[in-house]
Order: structure tokens, then C-alpha cells, then sequence
């Protein structure tokens, strides 16, 4: 009797240790986005480098991210929010790990690759925090924009392009249709020009430009490389210009031979043989 009850002890020891040792985010957890809450799936993703849990990772997201816009937006509305902020991120991450190679003597794509998995288990706080914090939120807003495609019954692999594929009225596709243009390319650019305007980071708006930039208002001047770009932060983030494409959406864009004009013409638009990308600024 004795040795029965001591293994049933034992199992129930070996019961609470497993219990206690169990992950704490084994449930799923709740996080508010652009004013609607949605449930996250605490496993973390197979194909990614490991780091923290999700709901640990999720801390990394930006503060106000969870703020409405005034109105309940449809859940088209937050991915694209999202989005948006992942295209940020992940271009600014791209950009501040190009700038960390290129100042570390001898650095190679190995050498990048070990920085992501410093990155990952979080070692490179204490060295960079700052490309830390930018990991952080990008891993944060990837982690969470899988959770909406999923909710969403779309493929939970965000698209090469970095954004969800439109439904475009057939009224919008035969307007840029009848102009040549490729509706499907056009909204993905838009979507890209607006995230760069939104950062307010120039490097994200050389993503974007086509060159010569042609900037008019009281003088006209013609901007022909990124540097020259990069020096005109003042006039080309103006407050005006960046409020104007942020309340810019496709469906109001008017399109004609030229591209597509946001805001009253304060941005174009343009095609050339690259695509699409910002071809002119106005700022009158």
C-alpha cells in the first residue's frame, strides 16, 4: 500500500512540475488594434527565427496602434492598417541593418545573418538598442498581421508585394484599364506611396520617387537623384503635403494619361519603365 500511494504521490508531483513548467501563454491571448479587438494564436510561427512568445513579442507594438479612427473600421480596414505600418518597419529595419554592415569592417551576409539571430533572442539590446526596439516592433507587427490574414480566412503568408490583394469595383478597374494601366500594380504602388509619406522618412520616399522629382509651387525645381531628395526633407515632408496623402484613399484618386493625382495635385503619381512612383510634389 505504501509504494502504491508513493507513486501515486510521485505523479502527482510529476503532474504540477510539467503543469507549472507549461508555457504561460498557452491560451490564446486578445489584443486591441485600430479600435476592434482580435484573438492571437500563442504558437509561434515554424518558419521564423525563435524569440520571445508571442504575447511577449506583441509589447513591441506601436502604442497607438490600438486607438480607433473615429468610426468602426471594417476588418479590411485594420490589415491595411497594419499593413502599412509592416511596410514601414520592415523597410526602416532593412535600411538600419544596411547601415550596421556597412560601418562593421569586413561584415558579409553571414555577419548579417548572425546579427538577426541576436536580434531574435533579443542580445543585441545592450550593443544596438535601437535596431533592437526596430526588430522588435517589426517581429510585433508580422506576428500580429498573420493573426488578421488568418481571422480573415486569407492566406496567412503576407504577399510579396507587402499588401492584400484589392477588390476594385469594375468601374475603378476600367477606368485604369482603359489608360493602359494595370489597376492591381497602380493600388500597390498607392499603398506604398502613402506609407513612405506617412513615416515622414526620406529614405522611404527614395523607394518611391522616380527621377527627375519635379517639385513646383512659388520656385520649380527638379530633384534628379536620391541625394538631392534626401537634402529636401523640409519641402518635400511638409506638413501639407503628408496630411494630404494620408487622406488620400484609391477610390478617390483621379486617374487620367498622366497617373494618379492625390490630394488636389499636391502628389502625382507616374509610370515609367520601373512602375509606378511619386513623379511630381506641388506645393502651392
Amino acid at each position: 500500500m505504501a509504494r502504491v500511494t508513493a507513486k501515486v504521490l510521485g505523479l502527482c508531483v510529476w503532474l504540477l512540475v510539467t503543469l507549472w513548467a507549461a508555457p504561460v501563454y498557452a491560451d490564446p491571448f486578445f489584443v486591441r488594434v485600430y479600435g476592434r479587438t482580435y484573438k492571437v494564436d500563442p504558437r509561434y510561427p515554424s518558419n521564423e527565427l525563435k524569440g520571445p512568445k508571442p504575447q511577449e513579442a506583441m509589447r513591441a507594438l506601436p502604442p497607438d496602434l490600438a486607438k480607433g479612427p473615429g468610426f468602426r473600421p471594417s476588418h479590411k480596414q485594420v490589415l491595411a492598417e497594419v499593413e502599412e505600418r509592416v511596410w514601414i518597419t520592415r523597410h526602416q529595419l532593412e535600411n538600419a541593418l544596411g547601415k550596421t554592415a556597412a560601418q562593421e569592417t569586413g561584415s558579409n551576409r553571414g555577419d548579417t545573418q548572425e546579427t538577426m539571430e541576436r536580434l531574435a533572442t533579443g542580445a543585441a539590446q545592450g550593443r544596438s538598442p535601437e535596431l533592437q526596439q526596430l526588430h522588435d516592433r517589426h517581429q510585433a507587427l508580422n506576428l500580429l498581421v498573420r493573426e488578421l490574414r488568418r481571422s480573415m480566412d486569407l492566406p496567412v503568408r503576407t504577399p510579396e508585394s507587402g499588401f492584400s490583394r484589392p477588390t476594385l469595383s469594375p468601374e475603378i478597374e476600367a477606368s485604369y484599364r482603359s489608360l493602359n494601366f494595370d489597376p492591381v500594380d497602380a493600388y500597390y504602388s498607392f499603398r506604398r506611396v502613402k506609407a513612405a509619406f506617412r513615416s515622414g522618412d526620406l529614405q522611404l520616399l527614395a523607394r518611391v520617387a522616380h527621377y527627375p522629382l519635379a517639385v513646383t509651387g512659388k520656385v520649380r525645381r527638379s530633384i534628379r537623384n536620391r541625394d538631392q531628395l534626401i537634402a529636401a526633407k523640409e519641402v518635400l515632408m511638409a506638413p501639407p503635403i503628408r496630411e494630404a496623402v494620408a487622406q488620400s484613399t484609391f477610390e478617390s484618386v483621379f486617374v487620367r494619361d498622366k497617373g494618379m493625382m492625390l490630394g488636389e495635385g499636391a502628389v502625382w503619381i507616374t509610370l515609367d519603365r520601373t512602375g509606378f512612383g511619386v513623379g511630381a510634389i506641388n506645393l502651392e
